[in-house]
């Protein structure tokens, strides 16, 4: 009951319910006085009866007003009760308790407490966030200035060498030089990426997406990138199962990004003599599912659930090795999550890994992700022997 009701209905219990009581005794001292036959009463037996009724009528009235007013009492003191306990707690920085309200209920006190408990849900959300991102920004600056002392110590290193006369020949002195230019392009490639990823993950880069044939665009990548991987004795196929012509949503120059990390990486990690890299397309319901598949040296289990995390390092000596800034899956998941897509990882040490997301069909409400498979069938279309291949 609301409390506008709860008064309206206590007035109404006070002015009525005095009178109700009072009729009824005056109707029955009249019936009293009637069958005992006393004709005209004495003064003062009037008196004290007058004196009875004005002494029944106060004691009706108090006992009205104190049922009424413990009742109007107990119905708003509990809500400010839980409202100041649950001011002190947020004073004191506590905001990890629930604040208990009737759901649904139309007093005006009742939801207030309900509007509070959403506020506190609401704040802990924001401080935990912010908590959050503070603990990521420290980390990130710990991972940057990891990644950045070794090409700057090497440079450091190479240019005392040269300075003080390690370099000195010409042969020496090149190879000192270019050491120190190749490091100074992977410190270039981290910035870059770094400040790429810095706007992306604050949600200030601007995406221009367009609708248009996924096959289209799937073989525009593999041509443009198979002399790259052919370079490193590395074939890039693309083999689809989507209806002809099917159209899919997203933004060209990010989507091909995702395609240049993806393929960069399985050419980075491959350990075989002949690697292979085959993308698969796959039609689903409301959106197609595009996987990566390569026969390098996999990634063990217990690193699978990190791999999209920024800066993770699943072997630290030969990602140093091997290069590349520890960015580049977690820019890939980011982008594939503001196409309103999933993106999952599968893998086999020594075998090979297989990388999936979806992308909207044009008109798709929502998309969701199965990681699928090559068949038989479509590994006899690239002439390959389906044991170096994961699925």
């Amino acid at each position: 009951m609301s409390l506008k009701k709860r008064l309206i209905v206590t007035f109404l219990l006070l002015l009525i319910f005095p009178m109700v009581m009072t009729g009824i005794l005056v109707f029955i001292s009249r019936q009293m006085l009637d069958e005992g036959n006393f004709g005209v009463l004495p003064e003062g037996m009037v008196q004290l009866t007058v004196l009875q009724a004005v002494i029944t009528l106060i004691l009706i009235i108090t006992s009205t007003g104190l049922v009424l007013i413990i009742w109007l009492y107990r119905s708003i003191i509990r809500p400010l009760n839980l409202l100041t306990m649950a001011t002190n707690k947020i004073k004191d920085g506590d905001l990890d308790f629930t604040l208990p309200t009737e759901p649904e209920s139309t007093d005006e006190l009742e939801q207030l407490c309900e509007d509070f408990e959403d506020m506190r849900i609401q704040l802990k959300k924001q401080i935990d966030t912010r908590l959050q991102y503070e603990k990521d920004t420290i980390e990130l600056i710990s991972n940057i200035s990891h990644d950045l002392k070794t090409p700057l110590t090497a440079i450091k290193g190479y240019a005392e060498g040269i300075l003080d006369g390690v370099a000195d020949t010409p042969e020496k002195q090149k190879k000192y030089m270019k050491t120190i230019y190749n490091k100074a392009s992977d410190m270039t490639v981290l910035v870059d990426e770094l400040s790429f990823f810095s706007k992306i993950d604050s949600n200030i880069v601007p995406y221009n997406f367009k609708i248009f044939c996924a096959d289209d665009f799937f073989n525009d990548c593999v041509e443009e990138m198979s002399l790259d991987t052919e370079v490193k004795n590395v074939t890039l196929d693309y083999i689809s199962k989507l209806q002809k012509g099917q159209r899919i949503i997203a933004d060209l120059e990010q989507l091909r990004r995702v395609m240049n990390n993806l393929i960069g990486n399985s050419v980075k990690y491959m350990d075989k003599e002949s690697g292979s890299i085959v993308i698969l397309a796959e039609d689903y319901d409301d959106y197609v599912k595009i996987s990566v598949q390569d026969n390098g040296s996999g990634i063990e289990e217990k690193d699978i659930p990190y791999v999209f995390d920024r800066f993770y390092r699943a072997d630290s000596s030969r990602n140093s090795k091997k290069g590349g800034s520890g960015l580049g899956l977690a820019i890939t998941k980011k982008i594939i999550e503001d196409h309103n897509g999933t993106i999952d990882v599968r893998s086999t040490p020594g075998k090979g890994t297989c990388i999936s997301f979806t992308l909207l069909k044009e008109g798709s409400p929502n998309a969701s992700l199965e990681l699928g498979g090559i068949t038989d069938t479509d590994y006899r279309k690239i002439n390959r022997n389906k044991e170096d291949y994961i699925i």
